[in-house]
């Protein structure tokens, strides 16, 4: 498959984030993130993002550019970013710890869970998908990690 590389941060929402303001970002991440091969889980929790993300060094170096440059987050916090050898996820996903309030969002929140127990049976767990479903059980308790 050649070389991967994966990054994982935290960041906190600039401001109130409508249902069409989620939507947009979706379907834009999802079709940058596939022409360039990487692949992984955005979750939005209250005034919260927690990204995991992977594939080719340079695809997810630009990526990583593009999002330390979007107006939607500040205070990123940069989790993990180093090598991996195999990808966690082999498709996009986003996740909302509260009721989504469209179809596509409640569509994507639907993937993610059922990808859950097959994430969370894996031996050969990651350090970032270590870090994403930690993130993910402190928000569905109702804290926050990030």
């Amino acid at each position: 498959m050649g070389e991967l590389a994966a990054v994982a941060y935290s960041s906190k929402t600039t401001r109130p984030m409508s249902s069409r303001d989620l939507e947009n970002l979706l379907i834009e991440a999802r079709a940058f993130n596939e022409k360039v091969q990487v692949t992984g889980v955005l979750f939005k929790h209250e005034g919260a993002f927690f990204q995991y993300f992977e594939g080719p060094p340079s695809a997810v170096a630009i990526v990583y550019e593009r999002i330390k440059k979007s107006p939607l987050h500040h205070h990123l916090v940069e989790l993990l970013n180093q090598p991996v050898d195999t990808r966690q996820f082999t498709r996009w996903h986003m996740a909302f710890t509260k009721a989504p309030l469209t179809t596509l969002q409640a569509l994507s929140n639907e993937i993610w869970e059922m990808a859950l127990p097959t994430l969370h049976s894996q031996q050969a767990r990651s350090a970032g998908l270590t870090l994403l479903l930690k993130f993910w059980e402190s928000a569905q308790l109702g804290g926050t990690s990030a």
